[in-house]
């Protein structure tokens, strides 16, 4: 495990007080839980982020080269590879 770094953070009055309610009412059991937990979600939000911009370029990139199908053609493949009998319309 590798460790922990420490970081001080000075808040406003009306943030460090919400921050000791959370901690207060149970929902973490100290300040510096709560910062992690905010830290690591904005992480897990950016990771995201970036991995839908990575597939939205591979779908540009596809327009632009031509690689296109129609929305006909789409459904038929979803349902092809799911397996399903596509429904009569």
């Amino acid at each position: 495990m590798t460790e922990a770094v420490k970081i001080t953070v000075t808040l406003e009055p009306d943030l460090g007080d919400f921050v000791r309610d959370q901690v207060e009412n149970g929902s973490f059991a100290s300040p510096s839980d709560y910062v992690e937990d905010l830290v690591r979600r904005t992480l897990e939000r950016d990771q995201a982020r970036k991995k839908l911009e990575a597939e939205l370029q591979k779908g540009i990139d596809d327009i632009e080269a031509g690689r296109v199908m129609s929305l006909e053609e789409a459904f038929d493949s979803v349902y092809d590879e799911l397996g399903w009998d596509r429904p009569v319309q």
